[in-house]
């Protein structure tokens, strides 16, 4: 199996260092991983000055903003469709999003004249586990940013996936956080939005993290008024993409030895406790603030339900912008899926761990598995 092909360094080269340490002590570097690891810190000591910058430039900024609409987060757990939501919402004009470069840099916004001109030389031009387009400028989640910032960040996992429990606790659920921690994790994650309201001049904050789709109780307490769109997919189809998306990218990134077993069954756990919390905690969004979107409808009528998101949830005027998602969707047109080889016992498991979820949704088997009897 092909893996993402990058520089032997961790994307934790966009940290400071206070947060890198405290990062890489949640875990153990195997010998391998060495040259991975100072290559990291090294570009992170040489980015250092940067960072003393960032904080004089973005000081007084940050205190000042306050955000005018209410932001809009969209939920759904990884490869369910929300990349596709987000790219589009973020058509708007209007729009407010972190960027590429942001994600990986949310430390060096004020000297992106430098560092995004590297970015761009290293990355390529297509995401290669769907063969999306890849841009700096282009919308990206914000979990990677957030765990170069703080390091209390679900993606921790990339670096130390045989931690994966425990981080999750930690960065969804603030298990065994000092009331200090938490106050700095919720004033980080509002800064980091702050930057990208700044960054892109957007008046609405567009914000794209399957890791928030168990957050609805942080997100609230940080915007009350937040608006959220869940985005859900065939269980079947989001494990089997979630699976080769991961086993594709951890060993690239990660700081440890792993196996595609462990990582199989971290998608199992993981994809069990986000949805779950999420059907947990939807009741605390106020009425009127939550819209629930079936991919695969979204996937054949999009200029439909991003007018139902413009006219029921933002109550804005969607006629003003038609046009530019029409032209948009009909330019992204083509996608192809991948088909999924898997045999009757591994097929029977699935069913077996995520049936609760097939019947929630009332789900079948996806016509992209092919069952191998």
């Amino acid at each position: 199996m092909d893996q993402f092909r990058i520089p032997p360094v961790s994307p934790l080269l966009g940290s400071t260092l206070p947060n890198f340490f405290r990062v890489i002590k949640k875990g153990h570097i195997d010998p391998g991983y060495y040259l991975k690891f100072f290559l990291t810190f090294l570009i992170i000591v040489i980015a250092t000055p940067f960072h003393l910058w960032e904080k004089i430039w973005f000081g007084k900024k940050l205190k000042g903003y306050h955000f005018k609409e209410p932001p809009v987060f969209i939920l759904g757990h990884w490869r369910s469709g929300t990349t596709l939501l987000h790219t589009a919402l973020c058509k708007d004009p209007e729009a407010g999003y972190v960027t590429t470069y942001h994600s990986v840099f949310p430390n060096n916004l004020a000297s992106k004249w430098l560092f995004k001109s590297l970015m761009a030389m290293k990355m390529p031009r297509r995401r290669p586990s769907d063969n999306m387009p890849l841009h700096t400028d282009y919308p990206q989640e914000d979990e990677l940013a957030f765990s170069n910032c703080q390091p209390y960040a679900y993606y921790t996992i990339f670096y130390f996936p045989d931690k994966y429990k425990t981080i999750y606790d930690q960065s969804v659920h603030h298990k065994g956080l000092s009331p200090e921690e938490k106050q700095r994790w919720f004033a980080t994650y509002r800064n980091l939005l702050k930057k990208a309201m700044l960054n892109t001049k957007g008046k609405q904050l567009i914000v794209k993290n399957p890791v928030n789709t168990a957050r609805i109780k942080q997100i609230l307490k940080l915007f009350p008024n937040a608006k959220f769109i869940y985005i859900y997919r065939n269980p079947v189809s989001t494990f089997l993409s979630t699976r080769l998306f991961l086993q594709k990218l951890i060993p690239s990134l990660t700081l440890q030895k792993t196996n595609h077993h462990a990582i199989e069954e971290m998608v199992f756990k993981v994809y069990t406790r986000m949805i779950t919390d999420y059907l947990n905690q939807k009741n605390l969004i106020p009425p009127g603030d939550l819209l629930e979107i079936k991919y695969e409808e979204f996937e054949k009528y999009p200029e439909k339900f991003i007018k139902t998101i413009y006219t029921q949830l933002l109550h804005k005027d969607f006629d003003a912008v038609q046009d530019i998602f029409s032209t948009y969707f009909t330019s992204a047109r083509g996608y192809i899926k991948n088909l999924y080889e898997i045999d009757r016992p591994f097929m029977d498991k699935i069913n077996t761990r995520l049936k609760k979820f097939m019947d929630l949704y009332h789900y079948d088997v996806p016509e992209e598995v092919i069952i191998k009897e």
